[in-house]
């Protein structure tokens, strides 16, 4: 028998003792994960007040509750957790407009826990408009020839326009709101016709100063020209706008059939804009024994770089999905479009018809094969909506970023968290119902 000499064995144990002390060495995994989640709600005027009429529900897999948390004055949530991924579901108040007051429920399923989440909240009642300026008054826009008008479009809401003369757009009760201690934000009108030569032409207008006068008018004129840009041989039908000095400006709609596109890119806001595209596809509308059904796929692109934005182009080729009896959502709250692949996150919304007409919009996001939260009653709501609830909108998005298929950063994204060029190029599916 082969036997080892002490000479041999003292060199082997010091190499053993060396791989034992480097895996000591590793950092232990956290034995508490802290959870923060804010919530904000936004005014007139885009300024952020904290919104704390919200709870947190943390569950387990199968959406059963674990606990509850309520935000405190400042809008907060906070707890620790020995998970390193949880199911938490936020219950919300809203309201909107002059509608009853309703509930926002927004569901994640696997979500990480130390991603600082946070929640914007909509309920107009409660918005401290106290520090803004608004000024509503018309607007008459002087502009070069146009034999005939297409579109007038502008980055603030206006109730109509109409032609004054061949150079002369009237807009009415254009409403601005600004913060009383800052400027006037940027804001555009842009004018799409035919020029009095009958081709394709464009001007727009850059505003900075809302301050009300005696006429109860504003007079701007529209110098702002634009480059003519040939888009591709073959696209699809689109809408872009540019986005600049936290606005949307320009907006405008592209048909399969054009040639050409009058681009706004002189103005001095042209090194902060991206130019943003979105197109849909519908491959079916059905009418069902359910309701009304609308399949189609959609397909948005943000770039610097306007020629960029004319290469949207949603999917052509139907996926394998059953919109006819929505045999994917099975009875038992299980749901399964797996049959999609490459998508790696679902948003599954509920519009609710309740008894009492309170409004209920309850959200997941989840992977493309789980269970609903929905199937589980939600604990400390059982007045206004139970499993037995009718279920009047039905919204399915199956959704893909050019940036990454992983789950973890799709969850991440819909938390809250900033994660840059998701939005650039993102494709959804899209499914819905009504009833």
């Amino acid at each position: 028998m082969l036997k080892h000499s002490p000479i041999i064995l003292v060199p082997l144990l010091l190499i053993q003792a060396c791989g034992s002390s480097s895996s000591s060495d590793e950092t232990p995994e956290p034995s508490e994960y802290q959870f923060n989640l804010s919530a904000k709600l936004s005014n007139k005027c885009g300024l952020e007040s904290s919104f704390n009429q919200y709870e947190v529900h943390l569950q387990d897999d199968n959406w059963e509750l674990i606990k509850k948390y309520s935000a405190n004055a400042d809008g907060f949530v906070s707890f620790t957790t020995e998970q390193k991924e949880i199911n938490y579901t936020i219950v919300a108040k809203t309201q909107h407009d002059e509608a009853a007051e309703g509930l926002d429920i927004v569901s994640y399923y696997q979500a990480q826990t130390t991603t600082p989440a946070s929640y914007i909240a909509t309920y107009d009642s409660l918005q401290n408009n106290e520090v803004c300026e608004c000024n509503t008054q018309d607007i008459e826009l002087s502009h070069k020839p146009f034999s005939s008008i297409d579109s007038v479009d502008a980055s603030f809401s206006f109730s109509e326009w109409h032609h004054i003369d061949e150079q002369k757009t009237y807009l009415t009760d254009a409403e601005v709101c600004r913060d009383i201690n800052d400027l006037w934000p940027v804001q555009s009108i842009a004018i799409r016709g035919l020029d009095i030569n009958s081709n394709i032409t464009a001007t727009a207008s850059i505003l900075t100063d809302f301050t009300s006068n005696e006429e109860q008018l504003w007079e701007a004129f529209a110098v702002q020209d634009t480059y003519t840009a040939t888009l591709p041989e073959e696209h699809a039908s689109f809408e872009m706008k540019q986005v600049f000095s936290a606005g949307e400006h320009f907006h405008t709609k592209v048909n399969e059939a054009d040639q050409i596109l009058p681009v706004f890119n002189s103005h001095p806001y042209v090194s902060e804009s991206t130019y943003n595209s979105s197109s849909n596809h519908i491959f079916e509308t059905l009418n069902t024994i359910f309701g009304q059904s609308i399949f189609g796929s959609f397909h948005q692109v943000h770039s610097t770089m306007f020629d960029e934005a004319f290469t949207v182009a949603p999917e052509l080729e139907e996926p394998n999905i059953d919109n006819a009896s929505f045999s994917e959502l099975a009875a038992d709250g299980s749901y399964d479009y797996s049959a999609v692949s490459g998508y790696p996150i679902i948003k599954i919304s509920f519009d609710y018809e309740t008894d009492d007409e309170t409004p209920v919009l309850w959200s997941l996001y989840g992977p493309i094969k789980g269970k609903l939260p929905s199937s589980v009653q939600l604990v400390g709501y059982e007045d206004i909506i139970n499993l037995d609830t009718d279920i009047e909108v039905t919204d399915i998005k199956i959704i893909k970023s050019a940036i990454t298929n992983k789950y973890d950063d799709y969850i991440k994204h819909y938390q809250g968290a900033v994660i840059n060029e998701f939005e650039d190029n993102l494709r959804y599916f899209h499914l819905k119902l009504k009833m």
